[in-house]
């Protein structure tokens, strides 16, 4: 079972983006891009994706090469080791090739990444 979160704005809002306009516009298609990103996944989902970018960026700063999906798969599996429940491979697999496609990572296809058998569900 999800738990939830509801965020409301509150009285200074207006006032915020205002203040800081200039900025944000600066950000807006990122922020854009990340919102489209994070509001088709659930909770769970959202949490993998994070990881998975995040060991990306790690992996990609350490190594001086193309990163592997598999390369990523083996340090999100690595960082999530202890997680209880543990991480379903397969849905790892799933994170990493969704967001590859998406172009949020850029890397190297890896014909033994685990995927479900029946396919990519996203």
């Amino acid at each position: 079972r999800e738990h939830f979160f509801v965020i409301k704005i509150g009285p200074t809002y207006q006032d915020a983006c205002q203040a800081y306009s200039r900025h944000l516009e600066a950000w807006n298609d990122i922020i854009e891009k990340t919102a489209d990103l994070f509001m088709r996944m659930n909770t769970q989902q959202a949490d993998l994706a994070a990881t998975v970018l995040y060991a990306a960026k790690f992996l990609q700063k350490s190594k001086n090469r193309q990163l592997s999906e598999k390369d990523i798969f083996v340090e999100v599996m690595q960082w999530k080791q202890r997680r209880r429940p543990p991480l379903e491979p397969s849905q790892v697999g799933i994170s990493i090739r969704s967001l590859a496609a998406r172009n949020w990572l850029s890397v190297t296809a890896s014909q033994d990444l685990p995927l479900p058998k029946d396919g990519l569900s996203v």
